[in-house]
């Protein structure tokens, strides 16, 4: 994927409807129809899918255990085929952990080569310390859960510092159990760092949820982020994100020419 052609809105964030490719073409039309043109359909993993034996991870190194994973993924080429000079669709991956230590495993997992994006959801706070500080991911996304995650100015900072960027979930505003913390976050964000790395994506498998990008811009005002800030969070900081996942892949520079500052 050509990413410095990438022109028009950004959701870096579309779930697949129950494994209904059907419904997923329906929401990628919606989108091209609202103006957006480049998409990433997600894939959620959760640390279980590792395992749990603890006896038999102690004589298996990380790369052995990896080997007899497998993941269930979309055929994403197939997809690009069809939405060919409509939309450009990346392949994404968020791993829900609060483990750190099984992200050393599903690191030596030939599969997740395969994603353009790496998004990390944390489910401790020590997984959230361990992602800003070490772990080297595109997307920190701070799901609502039973516990508010303690994000300070230095974890933030050392985040930002390492070019990962923080996703705010469209879906997760609509939902009034989750509205509270994602709020609280977003608030955050402008506290440490004026909404610095930000990024707004839908998060939805459901084309009622799919809201035009103007309707994000706007909700953005409400998030802390100020008119510039609110448009990159959906335009600019997308495609530097995506510039720095590609840098991430391949192991080597991607430079990026700045005519703003965000």
């Amino acid at each position: 994927m050509n990413i410095r052609e990438s022109t028009g809105f950004y959701d870096l964030c579309i779930n697949v409807p129950k494994n209904e490719i059907q419904n997923l073409y329906l929401i990628l039309l919606k989108l091209y129809e609202y103006g957006f043109k480049t998409i990433a359909i997600n894939t959620d993993i959760d640390e279980s899918v590792l395992g749990t034996d603890k006896k038999k991870k102690k004589k298996s190194s990380d790369s052995e255990i990896s080997q007899n994973i497998i993941f269930k993924t979309i055929d994403i080429e197939n997809i690009r085929k069809k939405f060919d000079g409509k939309l450009k669709i990346f392949n994404r991956i968020t791993f829900f952990c609060s483990d750190f230590t099984k992200t050393h495993i599903l690191n030596h997992c030939s599969i997740l080569k395969k994603y353009d994006l790496y998004a990390f959801a944390p489910k401790t706070q020590n997984a959230l310390q361990f992602v800003c500080s070490q772990l080297n991911v595109d997307i920190i996304t701070l799901k609502s859960s039973n516990i508010t995650f303690k994000l300070n100015k230095k974890l933030y900072d050392q985040a930002i510092e390492r070019g990962i960027h923080f996703e705010i979930q469209f879906i997760d505003l609509l939902n009034l159990e989750s509205r509270k913390q994602i709020i609280h976050y977003s608030h955050l964000f402008h506290t440490y760092g004026r909404s610095k790395n930000i990024i707004i994506s839908s998060g939805s498998n459901d084309i009622s949820m799919i809201r035009n990008p103007y309707d994000l811009i706007n909700l953005a005002y409400l998030l802390g982020l100020n008119e510039i800030q609110a448009k990159a969070s959906i335009l600019y900081q997308c495609k530097k994100l995506l510039l720095r996942a590609e840098r991430r892949r391949r192991g080597k520079a991607v430079f990026i020419i700045e005519n703003q500052r965000i």
